[in-house]
């Protein structure tokens, strides 16, 4: 782009947002780049201009702008996606939701309503204040923004069987297509629609097809929880609970987490607990009454012991359930921590025959690859959801070439074993880092179909390109 043209366009900018919300600092370029991997940006993909709209209008003059001109737009909330998608390939405009923050309880209808920059941490409080429950856990909610996760659907910390998705709890979105048009979905009535709802297209549609402004989810009453804790001797035994869980019909749980010993050892160290000797398996049931959280629990244990643990118990102290909880919710950043060093993780998704292998090749996952056999490695997960985290530290001090070796390293051998598994990833879309995995798991057909998808709404390719190709 021409001196010329980048002053037209911000000068552009700067009318229609105020010249406080358009920013061509390099501090703030660098903000709205990276991610949590541990590699740098560089100076080549840079932004033009970082631009912080605060209406649904003034969102859709940009994508006019840039749709007319030809300029890449980039789509920002806190970054925390971990499988690539918050990282530009190129430079473009971006367009970073945080000034888009409003958020309503609308009790009389049924449903809250928010803009994407809100934070799930703050929804999570706002809805708690008046006794409603969010249907979205990931271990960054404080920061992760609801937009960022209803674009990718993520179940994170909860378990699918239990509650579900996020996306069974939209009535419906509003967008701004790439092209500029606005666009309504879904209902303001409690009954999702039948049929043809193109709500289904963007909750979960990796920001490809249009940047949500408005999302509507029904309101959820709080649950009452039970909970428990169980230490093992091994990894397998953990998983062989979760499977005779299943296979015995329990109640699935609305939240069953592990930890290996090395990950516990870091995790209760932290919150100034006295390390466990094993893996660690921590489960929250709910139900509309205290009886039934503590029957659906007790139902849950009943599984959980026939496989030996060292112990195994529920937890009546709500202080200790949450410093465990705590323990394991952002186990990621108190390795880091501790270790001091950069961590990358992957996301292998068993199916309920082979939880017990997937977790046998997670604890190998490293094997017969040089890059991750240099470093450390801790096991977590959320194993009622068949996920495990094989998580590898990487040393800061390591040049950007080998970190991004590292890092490629951990999502080839991820879709080796969810191709394997015949399984995707549940929690960070399945595009950017995990595009030659789509490949493989669904065929080019199916990819091919993806890419007409894409063209049909971004005529141009301005809207997130580099996430469906893989430039990430």
């Amino acid at each position: 782009m021409s001196d010329k043209n980048l002053d037209d366009m911000i000068c552009y900018f700067e009318k229609l947002l105020g010249e406080r919300y358009v920013s061509t600092n390099t501090f703030e370029k660098i903000k709205n780049t990276i991610d949590p991997f541990p590699y740098k940006t560089t100076k080549e993909v840079l932004p033009y201009v970082i631009t912080l709209p605060e209406t649904k209008e003034q969102v859709s003059q940009i994508l006019k702008y840039a749709n007319e001109e030809g300029i890449p737009v980039f789509v920002r909330g806190s970054g925390s996606q971990l499988a690539g998608s918050s990282r530009p390939h190129t430079s473009g405009i971006v367009i970073n939701t945080r000034r888009m923050n409003k958020a309503q309880i609308n009790e009389d209808y049924g449903y809250f309503e928010c803009e994407p920059g809100v934070r799930c941490g703050e929804m999570v409080d706002m809805l708690g204040e008046k006794g409603y429950f969010l249907p979205v856990w990931p271990g960054s909610r404080k920061i992760a923004s609801m937009g960022g996760v209803i674009s990718n659907n993520t179940s994170a910390h909860i378990i699918d069987a239990s509650i579900g998705k996020p996306a069974d709890y939209v009535l419906g979105v509003e967008v701004v297509l790439p092209t500029g048009e606005i666009i309504e979905t879904g209902t303001k009535g409690l009954r999702k629609p039948a049929g043809t709802d193109l709500t289904k297209l963007f909750v979960g549609g990796d920001g490809l097809l249009g940047v949500i402004v408005k999302i509507r989810m029904r309101l959820v009453p709080l649950f009452k929880e039970a909970y428990s804790i169980a230490v093992f001797d091994n990894l397998d035994d953990i998983a062989k609970s979760v499977q005779r869980m299943y296979r015995e019909k329990r109640p699935a749980p609305l939240f069953m987490e592990f930890m290996s010993k090395e990950a516990s050892e870091i995790g209760f160290k932290v919150k100034g607990m006295e390390p466990p000797p094993g893996p660690v398996l921590l489960s929250m049931s709910v139900g509309q009454t205290q009886e039934e959280a503590d029957y659906k629990m007790a139902e849950v244990l009943k599984s959980i012991v026939k496989e030996n643990p060292i112990s195994a118990s529920l937890i009546t102290d709500n202080d200790e359930w949450h410093k465990l909880l705590s323990a394991r919710e952002v186990i990621a950043p108190y390795v880091m921590q501790l270790t001091k060093s950069q961590l990358t993780t992957s996301e292998v998704v068993a199916n309920l025959d082979s939880v017990v292998e997937a977790m046998r090749e997670s604890e190998e996952f490293h094997k017969g690859i040089p890059v991750l056999e240099e470093v450390n490695n801790v096991l977590y997960g959320h194993i009622g959801g068949l996920t495990i985290h094989a998580a590898y530290l990487f040393p800061p001090d390591w040049e950007d070439e080998k970190l991004r070796e590292g890092v490629d390293a951990v999502f080839r051998k991820e879709a080796e074993l969810n191709v394997k598994y015949e399984t995707c990833g549940g929690e960070w879309g399945q595009f950017s880092k995990r595009t030659p995995f789509f490949i493989k798991r669904y065929g080019e057909t199916s990819y091919e179909l993806m890419k007409k998808i894409k063209v049909s709404f971004d005529p141009n390719n301005i809207l997130n390109p580099g996430i469906l190709e893989g430039y990430r």
